[in-house]
């Protein structure tokens, strides 16, 4: 039987996730304007997106699309 706590804390992203809108694009590569302020940021992502696309980032790689619409920032 394994721990029932790891096993949460091991379903948890290693690495946070942004919401951010494509500035400039050169597939592969990337600019993308963080929503909460922190600036921009260079990425990279094997799917090709649009300028002014809202996307999820993590460590450098753009995951998926966004939703559209407003943002709000949890922290748990």
């Amino acid at each position: 039987m394994s721990n029932a706590l790891q096993r949460l804390i091991d379903l948890m992203p290693k690495a946070p996730e942004f919401v951010g809108e494509i500035t400039h694009e050169n597939h592969p590569n990337y600019k993308v304007l963080v929503v909460d302020g922190s600036g921009l940021v260079m990425c990279t992502s094997t799917t090709r997106y649009n300028v002014g696309s809202t996307v999820f980032i993590s460590d450098g790689e753009i995951k998926r699309l966004a939703a559209s619409g407003d943002v709000v920032q949890i922290e748990v």
